[in-house]
């Protein structure tokens, strides 16, 4: 019983990552932009813990993302109207993506300045 609620959240999350890369532009740009990121943490000098902070920062903004986007297609099920709470939601929601993406930012700056 246990094993196989495993295994069918397993093959969920597998089908949410899949679902997105297939109708978010902006999770497809961001995966891209961690892989030509990666590479440059083989070459460039710094201590194995600024390394992993940059991979986990990476790796925060892609949940952040998928935390977005189901944010985004929950309000737009639950309402197709112009609703201030919903924009207020999506735009938050928005917001935590950037706020990822500016911590990764300082990750790599940490990396090639510390």
């Amino acid at each position: 019983m246990f094993i196989t609620k495993l295994i069918s959240a397993f093959f969920n999350s597998l089908n949410g990552l899949k679902l997105t890369w297939a109708m978010e532009m902006a999770f497809r740009i961001e995966v891209f932009v961690c892989l030509l990121i990666l590479p440059f943490l083989y070459w460039v000098e710094g201590t194995r813990i600024n390394k992993m902070l940059v991979i986990f920062s990476l790796l925060l903004v892609l949940i952040v993302e998928l935390i977005n986007t189901a944010i985004e297609k929950a309000n737009d099920a639950l309402k197709k109207t112009n609703d201030p709470l919903i924009k207020f939601s999506k735009d938050a929601a928005s917001a935590s993506v950037f706020l990822s993406a500016c911590f990764v930012g300082l990750c790599l700056l940490n990396l090639l300045f510390n």
